[in-house]
């Protein structure tokens, strides 16, 4: 009995000794500089705007194969975000969802849950009612539409509904450091606007399905890379450990059979994630890549990373 006592004592030890504070870091821009709500942007059609507030709801997060029963309301005015301690050192995948369980959703009361609670009672409020449930994502903002430096419009995006509930899984490659592990995600408002017609009022507070302004809103999260992985990995400072080829790479780039099936993702210069999915053949193609100098990494089916460095002409 006593010897048992001992094991537990040490691996409960051993786990504190060797847990680490998961945190989601977001690197909130426009076009690459730094988002702050109320802050003057223009867009690609040289219309001024400003975004006013910015919340969603995130849960479901999976780092590899630990699943962690969390809820997060993220908000613009704010980047980062513990997910809890725990035993792991390295996280290669992360896999998230973006709005409110179905079992948490509709019919549910927020009153339940304590005034912390990411899904309790907030001011302005996330719920809509029971029989409605949560605003998944909120985006509100004005604009001055013919830059006279009156913001004369509006625009605000709520929306409700189980089907606008997505899940992404993004390749991180994050190592612990201190006793925090950082998972860093880069998030374009710029890229996340762009269904949105600057031009008139518009305000749309309804279920996904409801509306084709924010069917597209929602599609447009995932088809334009809004959210991405932000490595801590350099590419000028990997050395290939898989073969490439043709390199420099024109339109596509060939890789071995034996990676069919296998997860990979494309990474720029600077950390931002271009490209991911499986291979599903022997080339990946690359026509949407402008020229210069890329990492590419593939997660094994075995759990292993591979990584070879490349030039896109």
């Amino acid at each position: 009995m006593k010897n048992i006592i001992i094991a537990t004592f040490l691996m409960l030890f051993t786990n504190v000794l060797y847990s680490n504070e998961v945190k989601l870091n977001f690197d909130f821009n426009v076009a690459g500089e730094e988002f702050i709500i109320n802050k003057k942007y223009t867009n690609d059609d040289n219309i001024n705007y400003k975004i006013t507030r910015l919340e969603f709801y995130m849960c479901g997060f999976k780092l590899d194969d630990l699943e962690l029963d969390d809820y997060l309301l993220v908000n613009g005015n704010f980047k980062t975000y513990s997910l809890g301690e725990y035993s792991i050192d390295k996280v290669n995948n992360v896999t998230m969802s973006f709005g409110v369980k179905k079992e948490d959703n509709i019919n549910q009361d927020p009153n339940k849950y304590g005034v912390f609670h990411p899904l309790g009672p907030k001011d302005p409020s996330m719920h809509w009612g029971w029989a409605a449930g949560y605003r998944f994502w909120v985006v509100e903002g004005v604009v001055d539409h013919d830059n006279d430096g009156v913001y004369d419009k509006s625009f605000q995006y709520h929306v409700l509904g189980d089907e606008a509930f997505r899940t992404m899984t993004l390749n991180i490659g994050a190592t612990s450091n201190n006793g925090i592990l950082d998972i860093n995600l880069g998030f374009d408002v710029q890229k996340l606007l762009l269904p949105v017609d600057m031009t008139k009022f518009v305000a749309y507070h309804d279920f996904y399905n409801n509306s084709q302004e924010l069917r597209d809103f929602i599609n447009n999260i995932t088809s334009s890379s809004v959210i991405t992985s932000k490595t801590t990995s350099s590419v000028e400072s990997i050395e290939n450990n898989i073969e490439v080829y043709p390199n420099p790479a024109a339109d596509y780039l060939k890789i071995g059979e034996k990676y069919l099936n296998s997860n990979f993702s494309i990474v720029a210069i600077d950390g931002a994630i271009l490209l991911s999915g499986t291979i599903n053949s022997n080339h990946i193609n690359l026509e949407n890549l402008v020229s210069g100098t890329y990492l590419i990494r593939i997660s094994e089916l075995n759990g292993n990373i591979k990584t070879a460095k490349f030039v896109k002409n």
